[in-house]
């Protein structure tokens, strides 16, 4: 979630939707931006900024999981050793299975250790595995945040006044693979929203 003082906007910041390119290129923008969250859903947004207009992006469902899945295979980085090696083993299955199974919290601020430590930039109010998670409980519509889908995500940084960096879109993963039956009516239940808002923007 990021609060940009200049427009009276929050960008809802839904993982694997081009939240890394849009946040890099608003708070390159806006020095006033504050990034307080990560992946705040909007119904997290602090009194008195609840008000400002809210947006965000909306993405195929599987398309998204899929490639969240195979960002977790490699992912590295700054991150807590524990966290990476929990959401390496998280993916060591096939993506039906996944999606179907996996219990581990993408974004939390709790530690994975013992050492009790609190990363309060991970805060989310549904800490719920990203297969259960439908985006809607990000972009809260009920609250009357506007959506773009991921393949207009430009079209939403023309509005912010940004320029998207040359890592937009790109997932570097293969197709989605064929999911099982069960696999297939899970996503259609559990993230039928997001594929209505995908199909109907």
């Amino acid at each position: 979630m990021i609060l940009v003082p200049d427009l009276s906007t929050v960008v809802i910041l839904t993982p694997r939707t081009g939240s890394g390119s849009l946040r890099r290129a608003i708070l390159a923008k806006y020095p006033n931006a504050m990034q307080i969250y990560r992946h705040m859903e909007a119904d997290g947004v602090p009194a008195g900024y609840d008000t400002w207009r809210k947006v965000g992006v909306v993405r195929h469902p599987v398309e998204r999981l899929w490639s969240l899945f195979n960002f977790l295979k490699t992912l590295d980085g700054p991150h807590d050793p524990a966290f990476i090696a929990a959401m390496r083993q998280s993916v060591r299955r096939d993506f039906s299975d996944w999606l179907l199974n996996n219990e581990v919290v993408f974004t939390s601020p709790y530690d994975r250790t013992t050492r009790g430590r609190f990363f309060p930039a991970y805060c989310v109010r549904h800490p719920v595995p990203e297969n259960r998670k439908s985006q809607a409980m990000y972009i809260r519509p009920d609250l009357g945040t506007k959506w773009w889908p991921f393949s207009r995500v430009g079209d939403l940084a023309r509005e912010l006044g940004v320029v998207l960096d040359e890592r937009h879109n790109q997932t570097n993963c293969h197709p989605v693979p064929l999911l099982t039956p069960d696999a297939s009516d899970y996503v259609a239940r559990v993230h039928a929203w997001d594929f209505r808002a995908y199909k109907g923007s």
